[in-house]
């Protein structure tokens, strides 16, 4: 849990998978048990999953603690219509106890989850100037959820003043990690020239570094190269292909001159 879509003032959460942090992997019987029960988790194994993240969340390890906090949360299971009471029942007090022991040691995704539950109100009063302060917690450790989540809380003006800027530097930041949400928000204000110049040539390239299989984003394309010279078309091209997530984006100037400068 813990990415945030906003439409206007509606707010919906969305599911996620909680990212491993590089120290799970420093003792590979930790790491081995914690990817475990993240794929019992996935396979809706939910008493399995309890079972390998429980006692890693108990010993301390923070990315078990978000994980688990992510079970607890989810609304997983219902009772029955033969009135059976399911194994597991999701618990949103026992999400926030885990939440906040992983967050006290840093878990970048952690912040955000809880900020996710003070912003909706998810088992705790409803507190959104504490979830964006967790929010910005989590989004200045580098997490893409809470990236996006400041992008469409600052876009859309929920719960803080309406700040473009703020929201489009987000934005901006989510996508030079190669975040989906974010770059196709940012090829649709550059097409549109909303809050930023209008520049095809930077929405095209920011539409080639797009999942392809995205129906806005093969529309975009679709009419970029009604418009775009088949040459700068040719060099978007090449700049996307060699581009890897944590570079710079590409710019519109990079598609000017020569293609292969002597």
């Amino acid at each position: 849990m813990g990415l945030i879509a906003l439409a206007g003032a509606g707010v919906a959460a969305e599911t996620d998978s909680p990212p491993i942090t590089d120290a799970a992997r420093l003792w590979p019987d930790i790491g081995s048990r914690l990817e475990q029960g993240m794929a019992a988790f996935k396979a809706k194994h939910y008493a399995e999953a309890l079972a390998q993240l429980t006692p890693l969340a108990e010993q301390g390890n923070a990315d078990a603690q978000t994980y688990l906090g992510w079970l607890y949360e989810e609304p997983l299971v219902t009772i029955t219509a033969t009135g059976e009471t399911p194994a597991f029942v999701p618990d949103n007090a026992k999400a926030r106890m885990w939440y906040e022991k992983a967050a006290a040691q840093g878990q970048a995704h952690a912040l955000n989850n809880l900020g996710s539950l003070y912003f909706l109100g998810r088992g705790v009063p409803e507190d959104q100037a504490r979830g964006i302060t967790l929010f910005r917690q989590a989004a200045a450790k580098g997490d893409l959820q809470a990236q996006d989540n400041l992008t469409m809380i600052y876009y859309n003006g929920v719960g803080v003043a309406k700040d473009t800027q703020a929201a489009l530097m987000w934005c901006e930041r989510a996508a030079t990690q190669g975040d989906p949400e974010a770059l196709r928000f940012l090829a649709a204000q550059t097409l549109a020239g909303e809050d930023v110049p209008h520049d095809p040539t930077r929405a095209y390239i920011l539409v080639l570094l797009s999942p392809s299989d995205d129906p806005d984003i093969a529309k975009m394309r679709a009419a970029l190269e009604q418009q775009l010279p088949a040459n700068i078309q040719q060099r978007a091209h090449e700049l996307a292909a060699a581009w890897h997530p944590g570079q710079p984006l590409p710019t519109t100037d990079q598609t000017r001159g020569a293609l292969h400068p002597l």
